[in-house]
């Protein structure tokens, strides 16, 4: 009975309920084809790189009087978009944009506008955690500029940090390799190996290592001490540098000119041997000879040693001597004065006085000092008078004498 009246009432809806249906179906159907389409828009997008690139309003280096700054560095690690720019451990800004520029990585950063930095600061890439997220951080060189980084009006050849003041820190992957490295196959082992060596090396040799030590120090004491000698020659073989660098075309002659002479040698190469032998030959003779005059020779060179020795002391008056070799008994800067065309120029001083004269013809005789004594009966002072040879000391003698010393027989 229920089933039959559900069949009459199935048969008594009315007819308008199906095309509200397919109207539904279709409106369903155009949402699903406008929505995948929206999304093939996006995902093909080439101004599309990750929700990571997006900038955040209101985020680190985002507010008034910030500025921007490029950094160059030598690998990203995959640093992102938006990632954290820290200088002494604080948030100063953020990474805005990231690019290839002239094939090397180029980082846009956001700062904050109270940062100052020198101009020779340093950026480095670290690892925030653990988890990978990482930074750029923004230090002072061990010897800061005086110079600002990017003064106003903030022009871009002012806002770069070069490639040479930029690195990075070894992220966690690196450090976990490395360590695999040192504990799979890194050497481990080795390590008694080498202890071993070592303690061979060392061990019964506290001597010999004590004495090598103490040479050690030595040499390096010496070594400090002719330092400035070691200097010198430095600075002495810089300027030689320098001046050879001065005469490069010299040297460059020098350079072309010895290859043919070296050719020359090589083909005369027979020549220059026989010569050797010859000269080899004439050694041998002359050896010959001198071994059979050894003894006169020897001899003579002491008999030799006598008159050079006197010679030598006589230098001093040689040159003098030269002089009135040729033109005796007169001096040769004297002659061109002394002769005039056919006459000669004679100054001569003669003393007759009689203590001279009694020096002269009564010295030796039984008379001599008479007429000395007569020239003092006429009043004569005997210290305004020539001195009595009976009384003076032999020239030769004499310190200071006019003639020369006489030469050391026994010498």
């Amino acid at each position: 009975m229920r089933g039959a009246m559900s069949a009459v009432g199935a048969k008594s809806k009315p007819s308008h309920w199906a095309p509200r249906g397919a109207m539904r179906r279709v409106r369903h159907r155009a949402w699903q084809t406008l929505a995948l389409l929206l999304v093939a828009l996006m995902l093909s997008s080439c101004g599309w790189r990750g929700i990571s690139n997006v900038s955040i309003p209101g985020g680190p280096g985002t507010g008034d009087g910030s500025y921007v700054l490029y950094v160059q560095v030598p690998d990203t690690l995959a640093i992102n978009g938006n990632s954290k720019v820290m200088v002494a451990d604080v948030t100063v800004g953020s990474i805005r944009d990231i690019r290839l520029e002239n094939w090397i990585a180029t980082l846009k950063l956001g700062i904050d506008k109270g940062v100052k930095l020198p101009r020779n600061a340093i950026a480095k890439i670290g690892q925030t955690s653990l988890l990978g997220s990482q930074h750029v951080e923004l230090a002072l060189p061990p010897d800061p500029s005086p110079q600002p980084l990017c003064p106003p009006p903030h022009r871009k050849q002012d806002c770069t940090i070069s490639l040479k003041n930029s690195s990075a820190y070894p992220n966690t992957e690196q450090t976990l390799a490395s360590i695999s490295m040192i504990l799979r196959g890194g050497g481990i082992p080795n390590l008694e190996v080498l202890q071993n060596e070592v303690y061979n090396v060392f061990h019964g040799r506290a001597d010999q290592i004590r004495a090598f030590l103490t040479k050690l120090d030595t040499f390096t004491d010496q070594l400090n001490q002719q330092r400035d000698d070691i200097t010198h020659a430095i600075d002495s073989t810089n300027r030689l540098l320098v001046y050879v660098g001065r005469r490069a075309d010299v040297l460059d002659r020098v350079l072309t000119d010895i290859p043919p002479l070296i050719k020359h040698f090589a083909d005369t190469r027979d020549l220059l041997i026989n010569a050797v032998d010859a000269v080899g030959q004439l050694t041998q003779v002359t050896d010959q000879y001198l071994s059979e005059a050894r003894g006169p020779l020897h001899t003579d060179l002491q008999a030799l040693q006598c008159p050079l020795k006197e010679l030598g002391r006589g230098s001093q008056y040689l040159l003098g001597a030269l002089k009135l070799i040729l033109t005796q008994p007169y001096d040769i800067d004297t002659v061109p004065k002394l002769f005039r065309g056919d006459y000669q120029n004679v100054s001569a001083t003669i003393d007759v006085t009689f203590s001279a004269m009694d020096n002269a013809l009564l010295t030796g005789t039984g008379f001599s000092g008479a007429l000395r004594a007569l020239e003092q009966s006429f009043g004569r002072d005997p210290e305004t008078m020539i001195p009595d040879v009976r009384y003076t000391p032999n020239p030769n003698d004499a310190p200071g004498g006019p003639l020369v010393e006489r030469g050391d027989r026994q010498c």
